[in-house]
């Protein structure tokens, strides 16, 4: 892990960087797991650039893969839309980003929160989008909403 700190910002060199930065957020739940975000629609070789609008005082967020263009409204957010702009980086402006959620399941198999970070492509800088308080989501259900 290459994770590099300037001033108040982050840089991560990969994505694993991100999720390390994750783990390791001050004032949330332990995080029982963090997991990288990619497209389903590509089979094996699923590719982790994303846009990503996120909207973190409504708790909302959804992703569209660069390679397709396939969007995907992350847990309930589609019910809940609230039309948030596009994210782009606060260091170089770039809008590229891979993302990953940190998952907090206190027993293993219930999920009571989430929280979504990225990592610009272009410099690195990583980010904290939005977070999902759940009321006890079983970890599968919510698997296969990020």
């Amino acid at each position: 892990m290459v994770l590099r700190a300037g001033g108040r910002s982050s840089r991560a060199e990969d994505v694993e960087d991100l999720r390390a930065w994750l783990a390791s957020l001050p004032g949330g739940p332990f995080l029982s797991s963090t997991v990288v975000l990619a497209c389903g629609q590509h089979g094996d070789e699923r590719p982790t650039w994303m846009y990503v609008e996120a909207d973190p005082a409504a708790g909302v967020a959804r992703r569209r893969c660069l390679s397709c263009g396939f969007a995907v409204s992350i847990l309930d957010s589609g019910t809940r839309w609230t039309f948030p702009g596009m994210w782009s980086c606060q260091g170089c402006g770039h809008s590229i980003a891979e993302l990953a959620a940190g998952i907090s399941a206190p027993d293993g198999d219930h999920v009571d929160w989430v929280v979504l970070g990225a990592r610009c492509v272009e410099c690195g800088q990583v980010d904290g989008l939005t977070d999902f308080v759940l009321d006890a989501q079983p970890l599968t259900s919510v698997a296969v909403g990020l």
